[in-house]
């Protein structure tokens, strides 16, 4: 954002309780319930307001905008600094306890927040067109009907390689990865939040991080390349290398069972890219599209994913 006003702060005129700081029981406070469930600002957080935001260091780094997804739009707020993006969690998904970030989280998404700035609009223009503050609570009840109107959806993305592999590895110069990581980065997200909505098919936690990694390298680099993905989910030869994300994605499972796991992704992987492929030189353009096409083949590829 080409503004004097950071990116940050402009989060927090949209949710005042980023102006609070994280400690345990504030969610059962009078102040966070006045702010989250009645849109009001205690006298405590005006003070803050009119202070400036503290408590976030406010990159000149950070971005926000937004995404249309065959699921919905959805902002995308990119946060450099990683104190300022545990913060942020720890606010606005925790609901201001102070939670542990996990180190590894490299984005978060958060459904179904309300957005005071919305409601407050709204009743402006309602005020303006002729409507009265008396018939404002029956307005108010139709408005709050159609939760797009009011609630926003955000998916919070952090600065840090892709999966956790750098740029030796990627095969890329430091700063092209970072560039490349970030992009890849919010369209996994981007693709995860679009499967877990409207791809009924896709029920494997696997199998979606796998069609996010295909969609976050076709926006980032215009291919899906088979080796990154490996390298990604930890897939070395016939074995999970011990680096990669797929421990994360199967809790539990010894070295052996792991293993045989990591054979079936590999076999997936190749499988997503003759797919790919075949919809790319049929004439498909839109990323979104081929996800599409891959969730039809979804039974397909869970079936190897759990075959043993």
């Amino acid at each position: 954002m080409n503004s004097a006003v950071s990116v940050m702060e402009t989060m927090a005129q949209r949710y005042n309780q980023l102006y609070l700081t994280p400690k345990k029981g504030i969610s059962e406070t009078g102040v966070y319930t006045d702010i989250v469930h009645y849109g009001k600002t205690p006298p405590e957080v005006a003070v803050k307001m009119n202070e400036g935001l503290s408590g976030f260091k406010c990159s000149k780094y950070d971005k926000l905008f937004s995404e249309t997804t065959p699921a919905g739009k959805v902002d995308i707020v990119y946060i450099h600094e990683r104190s300022d993006f545990e913060r942020f969690i720890q606010i606005m998904a925790y609901r201001g306890e102070p939670a542990n970030v996990s180190s590894s989280l490299e984005s978060a998404e958060i459904v179904g927040i309300t957005n005071w700035r919305k409601i407050e609009q709204h009743m402006n223009e309602y005020i303006d067109h002729g409507g009265n503050e008396l018939s404002w609570r029956d307005e108010l009840r139709k408005f709050r009907g159609e939760k797009k109107n009011y609630q926003d959806t955000l998916i919070i993305i952090s600065n840090c390689d892709y999966s956790g592999v750098n740029a030796d590895e990627a095969g890329f110069g430091e700063l092209v990865w970072n560039q490349l990581s970030l992009k890849i980065r919010i369209y996994n997200a981007c693709a995860l939040y679009t499967c877990r909505r409207i791809y009924k098919k896709c029920n494997s936690i696997l199998l979606e991080e796998i069609f996010g990694d295909c969609v976050g390298m076709l926006f980032a680099l215009n291919k899906y390349d088979t080796s990154l993905a490996r390298k990604f989910m930890g897939v070395s030869g016939k074995k999970y290398n011990g680096v990669g994300r797929l421990k994360s994605l199967v809790l539990g499972m010894d070295d052996v069972d792991i293993d045989k796991v990591a054979v079936n992704v590999s076999t997936v992987i190749d499988k997503v890219e003759t797919c790919v492929k075949k919809m790319i030189s049929s004439g498909v353009t839109d990323y979104y599209e081929i996800l599409s096409g891959l969730e039809e083949k979804a039974n397909t590829y869970i079936s190897i994913l759990e075959h043993k």
